[in-house]
């Protein structure tokens, strides 16, 4: 199970590229943005990632249902980029309750309540359904990527769909809320918005705060700031 907080309950479940206005957009066509926005980060960070348009698809299939795969390199570039604030096509999830509890819960205090999102992508009776259809698939914790990766305990999901012939990226929602209810359940718990604070605290007690999971110097006043201010 894989949970997600949302700080406004009236937020859906929407990838950073689909924020950016790039809705459905196809697979191939991501792919040559990857491709060209990749020689100016290598540049600025003197790294290299082992992405490349030409390289063949990774070992097994990314979307089983679907038989399709991303390119060798792809999912530790896009997790990379997700981290560092370019839209991918990835909703990131955390395999800790209590992080995303955090989420939900923290950010300048509003009137509207939160929300906690859980994932269950199957029941352990393998996926179903038809091919070309909305399909979501979990990537996995295992990925060279940012240390908050680790910290916050992330996992990361993608849905496509077959749209005129072409493999897109396409919202989450649209792949839940199907006949079978052993695959891709969706659960949204409301948090009523009087709670937040004293869930931040009971977090906080926990070491589950804004320094113990961004480690910086700026999470680290937003700590201290809540802890003298609002405890």
């Amino acid at each position: 199970m894989l949970f997600r907080g949302h700080s406004r309950a009236s937020w859906g479940l929407e990838t950073t590229l689909e924020r950016y206005g790039k809705k459905n957009l196809s697979l191939e066509a991501y792919l040559r943005y990857l491709s060209r926005v990749k020689p100016a980060i290598e540049s600025f960070t003197d790294r290299a990632f082992s992405f490349h348009f030409s390289n063949g698809s990774t070992e097994g299939r990314t979307f089983i249902l679907s038989d399709v795969s991303f390119l060798k390199g792809q999912y530790e570039f896009m997790v990379y980029l997700r981290h560092h604030g370019f839209p991918t096509p990835l909703l990131d999830w955390t395999r800790s309750l209590y992080v995303a509890l955090y989420f939900a819960c923290s950010g300048p205090m509003h009137d509207e309540d939160s929300v906690l999102y859980m994932y269950v992508e199957n029941l352990g009776y393998g996926k179903g359904g038809v091919v070309g259809g909305p399909e979501i698939t979990t990537l996995g914790q295992y990925v060279t990527a940012h240390k908050r990766h680790f910290i916050q305990q992330s996992n990361y999901t993608a849905c496509i769909a077959e749209i005129d012939s072409e493999w897109c990226f396409h919202p989450h929602e649209a792949a839940t809320g199907t006949s079978s209810d052993t695959q891709d359940r969706i659960y949204k718990v409301l948090i009523p918005s009087h709670l937040r604070r004293t869930i931040l605290r009971r977090l906080d007690s926990m070491n589950i705060n804004a320094f113990s999971l961004f480690g910086t110097e700026e999470a680290l006043m937003e700590t201290l700031a809540f802890r003298e201010l609002h405890g």
